[in-house]
């Protein structure tokens, strides 16, 4: 997916434009105990109108903006590193659920020395999407020095988006404590990771010693304690009964609810790809189904001899359903797009063919509609539109037409993306026709964040140079 590059350094300052943003100081420090503080609202200075063209199936102008000086950005987002090509890839997102959560750095730093601060400190602020006003902070602090960790110095190492227990998306923070050797006593560390809910609720929080549990892994509301062969042990966040769970691949992307599913292949890959796919639920370690005893799709099973095996791709879709591409030899498209239930591997749609090359080295996109019954993919061989629900094809990118790279589904009816040497523009998702184009705003975009990002309550969150802007879905 393609994004614009900003570089950037500081806090942001919450301005509301139609409706105020919170106030005050006040923060919660992630490990201890409670809740975050609520912030009352409080007046600010205006915020940064939003200079660039009307965005189809938006409101004219966001309900609220954030301006936005040399900014740090948002939470850290593994999902979108692990299905990303790009090594080293810092990707951010802005929402979690029906909130927006901006960070920054208010960090002290030497002045003109370059030496070390004595602490790192960090802020995560959580904002009501349709209102803007500011529902909690979160604090964490982390030594200058004696806490030691492979994570990068920067907000989106230590707050991540992530998921409760139950699904529902959450907000990890990490924090760091050192205590100096005393007497006989060894100097120690101790990190606490801690979770909150959107509505800035605490959900959990377990606290570990030793430097080796500085750089835990995070899911599903449990920390990865212990490592095994292809799995690993996990804690739930503030106390109970540890878990084995399954591995991933590497660098897969991770596939359905909560912890999810495994997929073994005979192919690995960013996506996963293979002769055969062999799916087991990553909690329970129970072999689900495989590509060779599930039914073929038609198109399929007529080019597929007996004793052959039919190559396959499978992708995130939404929920327990995943898109699985599947090989053709004869035809002049190399897949057949399906819809499956990941946990039978049953297809439930077929859908139109496509071009897949598992060895090309485009990024896959899927790009899904907010109630999941279209969807936009593109393999490196053109984009194809169409429903999730009956596999009706609604459009394709031609021979004859510039590439269009798809970008985001803020609604269901307008696609954005960027077209050739057009920019940033919006198409009709049902007819394929082009709404507006060059609607890039007139200061650039955030390179670490998703051009337009979805909010659960229908809200579209866009990230400059000069401020974070969210609009609500177009009435008309």
């Amino acid at each position: 997916m393609k994004r614009h590059l900003l570089h950037a350094a500081s806090a942001f300052t919450c301005i509301g434009l139609v409706a105020g943003c919170g106030g005050g100081d006040d923060t919660a420090k992630a490990g201890a105990t409670g809740k975050a503080t609520p912030k009352a609202s409080a007046s600010a200075a205006p915020g940064p109108v939003y200079g660039g063209a009307a965005l189809p199936g938006l409101s004219r102008k966001p309900v609220w903006t954030v301006k936005t000086g040399a900014v740090k950005g948002c939470p850290g987002d593994p999902v979108q590193r692990a299905t990303s090509r790009v090594i080293g890839d810092k990707a951010q997102t802005c929402v979690l659920g029906d909130a927006v959560v901006l960070t920054e750095d208010t960090t002290t730093y030497p002045d003109n020395t370059g030496g070390t601060p004595e602490e790192y400190r960090f802020r995560a602020r959580l904002f009501d999407a349709a209102t803007g006003r500011e529902r909690t902070s979160v604090e964490v602090e982390i030594p200058g020095s004696g806490w030691s960790s492979e994570r990068d110095l920067v907000p989106a190492e230590f707050f991540r988006i992530s998921q409760w227990k139950d699904g529902t998306p959450a907000l990890l923070a990490v924090d760091g404590d050192e205590t100096p050797a005393s007497g006989l006593k060894k100097a120690s560390v101790r990190t606490t990771y801690t979770m909150y809910a959107p509505s800035g609720e605490k959900l959990g929080s377990s606290a570990y010693d030793g430097e080796d549990r500085t750089d835990l892994t995070v899911e599903a509301g449990h920390v990865r304690l212990d490592e095994d062969n292809d799995s690993g042990s996990y804690a739930p966040l503030g106390g109970g009964a540890t878990v084995q769970v399954q591995d991933r691949w590497e660098k897969h992307a991770p596939i359905g609810p909560g912890f999810g599913y495994r997929v073994e292949t005979s192919l690995a890959d960013f996506h996963v790809s293979g002769q055969r796919l062999q799916v087991s639920d990553r909690l329970t370690g129970k072999d689900l189904w495989n590509t060779e005893g599930v039914a073929l799709p038609a198109a399929v099973a007529a080019q597929t001899e007996a004793g052959d095996k039919a190559a396959a791709s499978l992708f995130p879709l939404t929920g327990d359903r995943g898109l699985l591409a599947w090989g053709l030899k004869d035809d002049p498209y190399d897949a057949l797009l399906t819809v499956v239930d990941l946990k039978t591997g049953r297809t439930l749609v077929e859908g139109p063919k496509t071009y897949l090359d598992p060895n090309d080295a485009h990024e896959p996109v899927v790009a899904v509609s907010p109630d999941g019954k279209s969807v936009v993919t593109q393999f490196g061989g053109g984009a194809v539109a169409w429903s999730t629900e009956t596999g009706k094809e609604l459009w394709r990118q031609e021979k004859d037409e510039q590439d269009i790279e798809p970008v985001a589904l803020p609604t269901a009816d307008v696609l954005y993306t960027f077209v050739g040497d057009t920019g940033l523009a919006a198409l009709d998702m049902r007819t394929k026709k082009i709404l507006a184009t060059d609607l890039a705003p007139d200061t650039p975009l955030n390179d670490e964040i998703d051009v337009l990002e979805r909010t659960s309550d229908g809200h579209t969150v866009m990230a400059t140079s000069e401020g974070v802007f969210v609009f609500a879905a177009d009435k008309a």
